[in-house]
Parts: C-alpha cells; structure tokens; sequence
C-alpha cells in the first residue's frame, strides 16, 4: 500500500503548474480538480499497462459449459503464454498460432483473435498473464511517485506551459520513472535463469517473440 493519497497527489500537480493547494477533492474547497484527477488517472494506467509486480500474475484456465473463459472485470491486459495452434480446416487457420485478446463489456472474457471467436476447445487448459488495473490505495509508494512526476509536468504544460518549468520537472520525472523501474525490478526479483522467464529461454516458444504493444508502447522518452 502507497503512502501517498490522491489529495497529496493532486496537491503535487497544482504546485507544479503554480496553483494553491486544495484542501479535499469534492470542491469543497471551491475549485474543481477533475482535470487533475483526469490526468492522474489516465497516467496512472499507462504506468500500469506495462505490467508491474503488484499488478501482474499468472492464471490457468479452462472453458466454461459454454466453451467461453472468462476473466476478472479488473483486467487491461492480457497474454496467452501456452501454446496453441488452430486446428480449423474449414475456414483457413489449420496451423496457425493462437493469439488471444480481451472481450466483453466490462473485459469479460477471452477472445481467440487468429479465429475470430469466443469459443475455445472445452478440457484444454490455456495459460494466461493477466496485467489487473488496481487502486491508487494499492500501488507502491515508488510507483506513485513517479506517477505523480509524470502527471505533474504534463498538468504544468497543459495548464501553463512554462518552458523552464517543464525542463525542471522533466528531470524530476526521469528520477522518478527510474526509481519506480528499480523498485518493480527488485519486487519482481527475476533474471533470465530463474522464475517463468527462465522457462521460456529454454523452451523457445512462440510467446518469447510477441508483437503485443502493450510490452513497449507507453514508455515515454524520457526514459
């Protein structure tokens, strides 16, 4: 659990861009924060899409009576590890590895994308990595920190733009992404000799060479 709250936060991104501190988030303080929240939010999850420690694990799962698998209304992201090819003749896909997505109103279910549908062999067993979007309550304190970097100096830019500001925040930020990286790192305590990762070396299947851009997309520059 974070130190740090979503007031604290906030609070954090109004200094930046130099505005007065509020004292709660329900305007009760007269001003109107939901465009800091909003990007506090929205960094947040970009953090997240990539896949931490605290936000990451791993599930076996079966198809249900209706040959569809269901997943936590929690989850943004999601990879089929095990392999497994198409065995449809009919239309086309015999051979061809299986790539699975997120479907479903909230993210519901798991859907065979080489296929085009929800159906999936019933008694197989599919093993999948669930990336889970969690609480500002319940991430790291590291993480939230360099959340809040990344929030603030976009806030400042938005809001003000001040150029000597943002050069000042973007070193805070590289500081704090760097940190936030260290700390997931260490929390995860992996290298490529031990752990599930140690098996794909060995193993070398398909799912070591994937072309999913959550694993690299929302890295900003800075880094």
């Amino acid at each position: 659990m974070g130190y740090l709250t979503r007031l604290n936060a906030v609070n954090e991104m109004l200094l930046a861009a130099g505005e007065s501190l509020v004292s709660d988030l329900d305007e009760s303080s007269g001003v109107d924060t939901s465009i800091a929240e909003f990007m506090l939010d929205n960094t947040s999850d970009e953090y997240q899409f990539r896949g931490l420690a605290h936000n990451t694990y791993i599930q076996k799962k079966k198809p249900d009576s209706n040959n569809k698998i269901f997943l936590p209304n929690d989850a943004i992201n999601i990879t089929l590890l095990s392999h497994h090819t198409s065995n449809n003749t009919a239309d086309g896909f015999d051979g061809y590895i299986i790539e699975a997505g997120i479907r479903g109103e909230p993210n519901g279910y798991l859907f065979n994308i080489t296929e085009q549908t929800d159906q999936w062999e019933a008694g197989t067993e599919y093993t999948v990595e669930i990336i889970q979007r969690i609480r500002w309550e319940d991430m790291d304190s590291s993480i939230q920190k360099a959340v809040v970097a990344g929030a603030a100096r976009w806030y400042q830019m938005i809001t003000q733009g001040d150029e000597a500001a943002d050069a000042f925040l973007a070193q805070k930020e590289a500081m704090g992404m760097a940190e936030g990286k260290a700390s997931d790192a260490k929390t995860k305590s992996r290298n490529i000799f031990d752990g599930d990762l140690s098996r794909r070396a060995i193993r070398r299947e398909h799912f070591l060479f994937t072309n999913d851009p959550a694993r690299f997309r929302f890295w900003r520059a800075t880094m």
